[in-house]
C-alpha cells in the first residue's frame, strides 16, 4: 500500500498583480510531493484543503465538502476530485489538477490524474495509480477538519 501525508503549502500574496495569500495542504505520497509531481505551481494552484491553523474560516467553509469527496463520498466506481485548485476562487474553470478517487472495502485508490479547466480536453498526467489503506488514509485526510 502507498503512504499518504499532508504537508503545508504557502502561497505568498501580493498587491501587483493582486494575489491572495493562501495556506493549504500538499498531498505527499511515498515521500513525493504531488504539488511538485503535477507541476501545480506552474498553473498557480493551491491545495484543495485549507490549513485550519492559518485559514480557519476558509477551512470551515470548504474542507468539509472536500473531505467528503475524498472519503465517504467516494463511490466504488470513483469520481473526479480536484486536488489542486485556483487559489482565488477554487473554480474548475480556472484550472485544477484532478484525480479519480474510488473506494472499495478497506482501500481507496487515486488514479487517472489530469489537468482540467472545464473548457479544453483534460491533459492526462503520468502519475499513479496509488492505493491507500482506508483507516490510515482517512486519518490523514481528517487532519484538515476544523470541527
Amino acid at each position: 500500500m502507498d503512504q499518504l501525508e499532508l504537508a503545508g503549502l504557502h502561497r505568498i500574496g501580493s498587491g501587483d498583480p493582486q494575489k491572495r495569500e493562501r495556506y493549504s495542504f500538499d498531498f505527499v505520497v511515498n515521500g513525493i510531493s504531488l504539488f511538485e509531481a503535477t507541476q501545480a505551481l506552474e498553473y498557480d494552484l493551491c491545495g484543495c484543503l485549507s490549513d485550519p491553523q492559518f485559514e480557519p474560516e476558509v477551512a470551515r467553509r470548504m474542507n468539509r465538502t472536500t473531505i467528503a469527496q475524498l472519503t465517504s463520498g467516494a463511490p466504488v466506481r470513483g469520481h473526479r476530485v480536484a486536488l489542486f485548485v485556483c487559489p482565488e476562487c477554487g473554480d474548475l474553470a480556472c484550472g485544477a489538477i484532478t484525480a479519480r478517487v474510488s473506494h472499495e472495502e478497506a482501500r481507496v485508490q487515486w488514479s487517472d490524474f489530469a489537468y482540467e479547466n472545464g473548457h479544453d480536453a483534460a491533459s492526462k498526467l503520468a502519475l499513479g495509480p496509488f492505493a491507500f489503506e482506508w483507516a490510515a488514509y482517512t486519518g490523514v485526510i481528517e487532519r484538515s477538519r476544523t470541527d
